[in-house]
């Protein structure tokens, strides 16, 4: 009878029973609405594409893969991930039993002042195989401490998932930065070019006397503005190519050459939305702190059981002689069972506290986790709604500048004839500056719009998962090395 006993000791351990809380998905009242009153009403399922699908420039692409494979930050949120899936790992091992096998030789000499009858030698040598100190988990304790560490490692990971996503949007955003800003750059250059020419004929004019002196200081006042402008945009293309080289984690090769396209769709796909907002759920940020929700939960759990005994068990069989030849006999065996018991009595509240610390954590999650899905709710209809105006914006913003360019070469040509005054053309040299100024500026609204739209949909869920074993072994790599 007492053959079978630790056998059954053992099942009952490894199958113990759970404390913790039947977990719940906590509900949100943003899940049950449309995303809002202006934009996503498509009766449509949402299928993003991946961000190579997203982004059909190909320079873009090229950034984006150099970024996923050099970008510090997110080497760093990789390495955090598998430290946390190493502790778990640690955690999870500590459920089932350790067997260990150990060997000792020990030869004594005891002296012959000692004994009273000469040097006396012994021996003794000891095989042990066993089981140290293992905790029968009859309570849960042990399985919500795995629970617990399996859940945090499954929240780190729906981070890297939101880290790659993000890190995607900003290399986009940077790149169509730049370009816009480099064309700004040219545009004010070009700006200068313009006034000085302007300027040359208002000199040429007042020296012989067809222009006044207030025409020539005004003419000399726009081309400095126009310089200080192109200052001001020298330094916005040199920092923004500083931003994308620390986002890219290398070099860039940057020719200045990149235009943002006239035509729609040609940079970035336009994502098409419906009316569930339910899918919010899908995104990593909220399945991270719905893990985190769950190991707060197992946590209840494992406080709970440090109210109850805890079972220790150690056994250790083997063989124990005198002599090496003798070690393994069929008389040299041997064999230890040592369970013990530890009941808490009385702890001044220790464990009342770390229970209530525990459900405390669990409430403060469930808000972080309502929170979380509400600032998502909040992202996509905020994005959904840019798309839609910027777009609007940007049309009238080309019809306006298209406008002004008309308006420019009608004044170029009054003044050339004499019809109009200097400061006629040079009100339609600013305009038109401002008009083109305006365009660029509202059509990188628009593709910015675009991608906050990706990226808070989730970007393209699986895409992260893509880019997980190269990132995890580029990762790895710097710690081998």
């Amino acid at each position: 009878m007492q053959i079978k006993l630790l056998p059954l000791i053992v099942a009952a351990a490894l199958s113990g029973c759970s404390l913790a809380p039947d977990y719940q998905q906590p509900s949100s009242s943003s899940e049950q609405q449309g995303w809002s009153e202006t934009a996503g009403k498509q009766d449509m399922e949402t299928a993003l594409p991946n961000w190579r699908s997203f982004m059909a420039d190909k320079h873009l692409q090229m950034l984006v893969e150099t970024a996923l494979k050099n970008n510090k930050d997110l080497k760093q949120t990789i390495l955090d991930v598998a430290s946390l899936k190493a502790q778990y790992r640690v955690q999870d091992a500590a459920r089932y039993p350790g067997l260990d096998a150990s060997g000792s030789f020990a030869r004594t000499r005891t002296s012959d002042a000692y004994t009273g009858a000469g040097k006396v030698y012994s021996n003794k040598d000891l095989a042990t195989v066993g089981i140290t100190s293992y905790e029968l988990d009859l309570f849960g304790r042990v399985k919500s401490l795995s629970d617990q560490a399996l859940e945090s490692y499954l929240a780190s990971d729906e981070t890297r998932r939101s880290a790659v996503i993000s890190l995607v949007a900003q290399v986009a955003s940077a790149y169509m930065t730049l370009i816009t800003n480099q064309e700004l750059l040219e545009l004010s250059q070009d700006t200068v070019k313009a006034y000085q020419k302007t300027l040359n004929l208002v000199e040429t004019r007042y020296k012989a006397g067809y222009s006044d002196a207030l025409t020539l200081a005004q003419s000399k006042t726009a081309l400095h503005s126009a310089r200080a402008t192109v200052a001001q945009y020298k330094l916005a293309v040199a920092q923004e190519k500083n931003t994308l080289r620390q986002l890219v984690g290398a070099p860039v090769k940057w020719k200045g050459q990149d235009r943002l396209p006239t035509e729609d769709g040609k940079m970035l796909s336009e994502l098409k939305v419906g009316s569930n907002s339910k899918l919010i759920l899908h995104r990593p940020d909220i399945l991270a702190a719905e893990h985190t929700l769950k190991s707060e939960n197992a946590n209840i759990g494992a406080a709970r059981a440090a109210f109850f005994p805890s079972i220790s068990l150690t056994a250790n069989a083997g063989t124990m002689s005198s002599s090496m030849s003798n070690l393994f006999s069929s008389d040299s065996g041997y064999w230890t069972f040592a369970p013990s018991l530890s009941l808490p009595i009385f702890d001044w509240g220790s464990n009342s506290a770390n229970l209530d610390a525990a459900k405390i954590e669990k409430q403060s999650s469930i808000i972080a986790y309502q929170e979380a899905i509400e600032t998502g709710f909040k992202e996509v209809s905020d994005a959904l709604v840019g798309q839609e105006y910027y777009m609007e914006e940007w049309k009238a913003q080309k019809a306006n500048l298209q406008a002004n360019e008309d308006y420019y070469k009608l004044a170029q040509m009054r003044y050339q004839k004499g019809n109009d005054s200097y400061i006629d053309l040079l009100d339609a040299q600013r305009s038109l500056f401002s008009a083109r100024e305006s365009e660029l500026s509202a059509h990188l609204n628009l593709l910015t719009s675009r991608i906050d739209l990706f990226k808070a949909l989730g970007g393209g869920w699986t895409a992260a998962d893509q880019e997980k074993s190269t990132s995890v072994k580029e990762a790895m790599k710097t710690i081998e090395d």
